[in-house]
């Protein structure tokens, strides 16, 4: 059995507006169409018999709902759900727990981080079945060549020749600093850690428990809430890997088109450039500006601007230099300090029915996209500072209004006033998709009292 385990619990500071603290990078759709998780799953359906994604409490319906998009249904099994944040060791061992018990301990595991790019899937999945061959009893990891000094990233030290394509890991330093860093490429024969790696389930576990009891020990003692009091923080890539390279071997992938998108200028590394070295996405017009990053939804103009970083997300903007990496995480940081809703909150919101998408807001009123999934059903609920209408753009409602139903169509509406308990349900075999529009005093997500059904 193979087992493809997707990493997808992360939040990145360095991408806001795109990444925000409810709606975190792996989610957002940064380069192409699909978000960087939609496109782990769809390597991981060629990679692997069976597909568990491990994320936060918080993302269930983010998981669950861009999964949906893409015709990848994942069952409440296939779902690990940290309660907290606890960095990669806890949440790779205690999948690596379930996993085990539903496949066996034997089973092959293909670790994917949800929130990386490649650009080249075809060489990984060559570098990939290579690390098949090599799997049994190491933990086999996919390099990539360097292409600067990089001190934030885990590098590996390629050793002899194990089988065809699959090496010995001499060392393994995660994290080094800019000034090591700088040193390993002059030495040569270092590459840097995707973090995709391929081993049996019970040859991983054995590993975190040797060198992370401070891991391994709660999680098999306690249960999942329970454990996570005394699971210790730490990421996997420097509580186990750097401490046991005889147990490691690496493939190295040489044209994979890897990124760990871990700021704005790795987004600008990727993205196509025009003559002038801008990369844009969006409409973008500029005159006499050069060397910029631009992504936006809106039309965004540039005079006479270079190097700068331009992000437009509709209801938040973010220009900076190139370079400005940690001074955007501090401000976030210091934003998130303050609750501002721009940077906790994305307009595109996903539950259990389907998805909200926030058009256009004001203090008085909010008009809002909602697409409900067939079968699925929003309410019983009711409001008491806020009227709401509902005008169907596509699929069959059946809506329940204070006990009274009624079908309405495509192309037809109807008003749900203060204080009455409605329900919206998708009867067709299409997605519902509906404009609402709710005015009223009060807008706060508080204004809702839920019913019995």
């Amino acid at each position: 059995m193979k087992v493809a385990l997707i990493l997808a619990g992360g939040f990145g500071t360095r991408l806001w507006p795109l990444s925000r603290k409810d709606f975190p990078k792996q989610f957002a759709k940064i380069i192409g169409d699909a978000s960087t998780y939609q496109q782990s799953l769809r390597r991981a359906k060629l990679m692997a018999d069976r597909i568990v994604v491990v994320t936060s409490n918080l993302y269930k319906y983010l998981a669950v709902g861009q999964a949906k998009e893409i015709d990848v249904n994942l069952d409440e099994d296939d779902l690990i759900l940290e309660p907290e944040r606890r960095n990669t060791a806890p949440a790779i061992y205690y999948s690596l727990m379930r996993i085990s018990e539903r496949f066996g301990p034997e089973s092959i595991v293909v670790i994917l981080p949800s929130d990386h790019v490649i650009m080249n899937d075809s060489e990984l999945l060559k570098a990939y079945m290579k690390s098949l061959n090599a799997a049994n009893d190491r933990v086999v990891l996919i390099g990539v060549p360097p292409s600067k000094p990089e001190g934030g990233l885990g590098y590996i030290k390629l050793g002899k020749e194990i089988i065809e394509g699959v090496r010995e890991v001499e060392m393994f330093k995660e994290k080094p600093g800019q000034n090591e860093a700088v040193n390993m490429l002059k030495e040569g024969n270092w590459v840097w850690n995707t973090m995709i790696m391929t081993f049996r389930a019970s040859k991983m576990m054995d590993l975190i428990e040797r060198t992370l009891p401070s891991v391994a020990d709660p999680l098999r003692k306690f249960e999942l809430n329970e454990a996570y009091k005394y699971v210790q923080e730490i990421d996997v890539s420097s509580g186990t890997l750097s401490k046991v390279p005889e147990s490691l071997a690496v493939v190295l992938a040489r044209d994979l088109g890897w990124s760990d998108l871990g700021s704005f200028e790795s987004v600008y590394e990727l993205l196509q450039k025009d003559a002038e070295g801008n990369a844009r996405s969006g409409k973008v017009r500029y005159h006499g500006a050069k060397n910029n990053l631009i992504l936006s939804k809106r039309l965004v103009a540039l005079v006479n601007v270079n190097d700068m970083i331009v992000i437009d997300d509709e209801d938040a903007i973010l220009v900076m230099p190139k370079g400005s990496g940690q001074d955007l995480k501090e401000l976030v940081e210091g934003m998130l300090k303050e609750e501002l809703p721009e940077v906790i909150e994305h307009r595109v919101k996903y539950e259990e029915w389907g998805t909200k998408t926030i058009l256009l807001t004001s203090e008085n009123y909010e008009v809002s996209r909602l697409k409900i999934y067939p079968g699925r059903s929003l309410g019983p609920k009711r409001h008491f500072h806020r009227s709401i209408y509902w005008q169907i753009l596509s699929g069959t409602a059946k809506v329940i209004l204070d006990g009274n139903e009624s079908i309405i169509a495509r192309g037809e509406g109807i008003r749900i006033p203060l204080g009455l308990p409605h329900s919206i349900i998708n009867v067709g075999k299409i997605p519902l998709e509906v404009i609402e529009i709710a005015t009223g005093e009060y807008l706060g997500s508080n204004d809702v009292e839920f019913l019995k059904a």
